[in-house]
């Protein structure tokens, strides 16, 4: 039985040569994609703990004018 690709198998080997470096290309890229969502991640965390410690700064700002104010107003 006469082998689809020809009696040898040279175009199956160039063929299964080309599908293994387009993986590697591919893992290549997964690993670059990889490593910019981690970057991405450590800078989303980084956002929330600035967010967290300026809102913690907006709300005692209120805070620290009405215990002055309570101050003044009891002497």
């Amino acid at each position: 039985m006469e082998n689809l690709l020809g009696t040898d198998n040279s175009g199956w080997e160039s063929y299964s040569r080309l599908v293994l470096t387009k993986l590697d290309e591919h893992e290549d890229v997964l690993k670059d994609i990889s490593k910019e969502l981690t970057n991405i991640r450590v800078d989303i965390g980084m956002l929330k703990v600035k967010s967290g410690l300026w809102g913690l700064v907006g709300g005692f700002i209120p805070v620290a004018i009405a215990v002055i104010l309570n101050y003044l107003k009891t002497n």
